[in-house]
């Protein structure tokens, strides 16, 4: 009969070896992005950022409490965030229109301008990703990570 413990550190090891597979990518996108984007002039942006929070705000701003809602962080860190993107030029706290008590954070012109870098530094990323990988792996790469996402998100619904 096998060693429950030895089971156990096995199946802890490949959770972490799974995880890992899912967050290299991702990582290793954000580096090239942070290095690319400080070589383009924007050296004042920070890793933690991610593509996330901007992304959101293309919409043309939102109150605190939705951004937190829409990339699943806390309004405490995320304010803390937002604090460092006002402080670089990034975003600008707006009155909200419909309350006066609330603020709408939205990007700055250098905000839009580091938007439409990233995006041009993403697609060429993706471009390079395609011209080393082919069509079909990218293919593939695309349909299974969109499964793995699906099978993540069935399970989520039904705890």
């Amino acid at each position: 009969m096998a060693d429950p413990t030895v089971i156990n550190e096995r199946l802890a090891e490949e959770q972490v070896i799974f995880s890992q597979l899912l967050r290299r990518p991702y990582e290793a996108l954000l580096m090239r992005l942070h290095t690319e984007l400080a070589a383009a002039g924007y050296a004042d942006t920070y890793l933690s950022w991610g593509t996330n929070l901007i992304h959101h705000l293309r919409e043309g701003g939102l109150r605190l409490t939705e951004l937190a809602e829409r990339t699943h962080t806390t309004k405490q860190a995320l304010r803390y965030t937002i604090n460092q993107l006002e402080a670089t030029g990034y975003v600008e706290r707006v009155p909200d229109p419909t309350d006066g008590r609330a603020k709408i954070i939205r990007l700055t012109q250098r905000g839009w301008e580091g938007r439409r870098v990233a995006d041009e530094i993403i697609v060429s990323i993706e471009h390079e990703c395609l011209q080393e990988l082919g069509e079909e792996r990218m293919r593939q790469f695309e349909a299974l990570m969109q499964d793995v996402s699906g099978v993540l998100a069935e399970n989520r619904a039904q705890d």
